[in-house]
């Protein structure tokens, strides 16, 4: 197996569309799941702080205490238990322990991002991830089903409706910067903003280049 696994990495054209896509999947996926517990963090967060090592904004959960005269901030245990229960602690695997990433899933359904059927579709993208980035020599052997790439595409689609949706829920009513008004038109009547986030750009990307792997 091991000669079999160096044979098939090192000729690039032999497996080649599989390699790009099992790397395309893997990148989607860890994507999708790292920005929404970030962004659900950030949702029950109540303190924000900048990581000058990280470069990136890290949500904390504090609360203020007068100690001495002082008004300080110190770790707030009850804030962080409640996003842990509310967003990490509703969906368990078969062992019976709670799996963040499909109560992220369970959470995003619960708030309205995402649609039922989504969730099961994720759960399956889930169970391929765990497959593909432990087995990814046995996976190397077989070529890359429709199914296979039919999930990718509803990955895909998944993440966009979900990166809109959150614009519309989260970030458009919660920015004072956007007038209202913008919503309607001439009559009066409600239009949908025409929504496009930095993830379009990016899983445009990635659809091109399945697309290319699997049209030739």
């Amino acid at each position: 197996m091991d000669t079999d696994f160096y044979d098939i990495v090192t000729d690039r054209e032999k497996k080649r569309k599989e390699l790009i896509y099992y790397s395309l999947f893997l990148m989607v996926f860890e994507n999708f799941v790292s920005h929404w517990m970030e962004e659900s963090r950030s949702f029950f967060a109540n303190s924000y702080s900048w990581d000058e090592n990280k470069k990136k904004l890290i949500c904390n959960f504090v609360k203020p205490i007068t100690r001495n005269g002082e008004i300080k901030f110190v770790p707030d245990k009850d804030a962080e238990k409640k996003y842990i229960n509310d967003v990490l602690h509703l969906e368990k695997n078969k062992n019976g322990n709670w799996n963040p990433k499909l109560s992220l899933f369970r959470w995003m359904v619960g708030v309205g991002l995402i649609e039922e059927n989504d969730f099961l579709t994720l759960s399956k993208c889930y169970e391929k991830r765990n497959i593909y980035g432990h087995e990814i020599a046995s996976c190397l052997e077989r070529k890359v089903s429709a199914e296979d790439k039919k999930l990718l595409i509803d990955l895909i689609n998944i993440a966009k409706a979900a990166s809109r949706n959150w614009i519309l829920m989260v970030e458009i009513p919660t920015n004072p910067d956007i007038e209202n008004e913008s919503f309607f038109d001439e009559n009066g009547e409600y239009k949908e903003p025409e929504i496009i986030s930095g993830f379009d750009i990016f899983y445009s990307l990635v659809l091109a280049n399945l697309k290319d792997i699997f049209d030739e």
